[in-house]
């Protein structure tokens, strides 16, 4: 903790301590203490992301060290033109960060999910002699695939049918909404949650249903669902798309299968009725030479 008094006209959080010492100021611009909440900065798994920092205009940079949880790097700006010096001593880090001019803030590539958490610039300003804290706290999400749809149904004898539809996103992680959309009178509808029940009834408007997801990083769509179908005919299939594609490729393997077969039969053939008239032209010419009365030639 900063020892000082402060004085009279000063502005709050500006301490006046012993020579030698370096004094701590805030503002609203960032640069905080520990009783400013952090700045809020998402990133995605994998990917890069930057923690912007500022520095106090007209001031010469002492050095910089970044921080989260323990000292992560260090920075010395360089002097009339010497490259700057640089000192990871997080190992955790090393090979991934980098320091973007020509505030020195802080670049994470290829972030993973253990980047997540506090991060803290402590900026040490030589000229004024002033050491400047901004703080962040960084959230990892992953890009969201494709979500994929349960539906489960019932048909009653004289009621309606009762669906009851399923969205889900393989490996979602934390922070994911769903909603489901549907378009009736050239409008669309919007139903928070991960499931949607509804009832049809022949002769009602077919409607089709879309599910959204989206986390504070990425927003993605399913293809539409329709929903008269499924209580229509029992049989009918939710991936009818992949269902034709898949029977179309059966049937084209079956047909290559029966080409190989066909083939194989033929050459067999050839080779079986080639041996055989191997085989009868050696006897004729074998009765030939008996008939001449020379010696067989397969006593030879």
């Amino acid at each position: 903790p900063l020892e000082g008094l402060e004085t009279e006209g000063q502005p709050p959080g500006l301490y006046v301590i012993q020579p030698q010492q370096k004094r701590h100021q805030g503002s609203d611009k960032g640069y905080s203490g520990d009783d400013v909440d952090p700045e809020e900065v998402l990133a995605v798994l994998q990917e890069s992301i930057t923690l912007p920092l500022e520095i106090p205009s007209g001031e010469e940079v002492e050095d910089i060290i970044w921080s989260s949880r323990i000292r992560l790097a260090t920075v010395v700006p360089g002097k009339e033109g010497h490259p700057d010096t640089i000192t990871v001593t997080n190992s955790r880090y090393q090979g991934r960060v980098s320091f973007l001019g020509p505030s020195y803030s802080l670049h994470i590539s290829n972030v993973t999910w253990e980047d997540s958490g506090s991060y803290k610039a402590q900026v040490n300003l030589r000229t004024s002699q002033i050491s400047t804290t901004q703080h962040y706290n960084l959230r990892v999400y992953r890009r969201l695939s494709e979500p994929q749809i349960t539906v489960n149904f019932e048909i009653s004898a004289e009621g309606p049918c009762n669906m009851s539809l399923t969205c889900s996103v393989e490996k979602a992680g934390l922070d994911v909404t769903y909603s489901w959309i549907s378009r009736e009178d050239g409008a669309d509808t919007a139903r928070e949650g991960s499931v949607f029940s509804t009832s049809w009834r022949p002769g009602d408007n077919a409607l089709s249903y879309t599910c959204r997801a989206g986390n504070p990083v990425s927003n993605v769509s399913s293809r539409l669902i329709p929903a008269g179908p499924f209580c229509a005919d029992p049989g009918y299939p939710l991936e009818k798309a992949s269902t034709s594609f898949c029977l179309l490729a059966k049937g084209l393997l079956l047909l290559l299968l029966l080409v190989i077969l066909a083939v194989g039969l033929w050459y067999i053939q050839v080779q079986t009725r080639c041996k055989t008239s191997r085989m009868k032209t050696f006897r004729r010419n074998r009765m030939k030479l008996r008939k001449k009365g020379k010696p067989d030639p397969s006593w030879a």
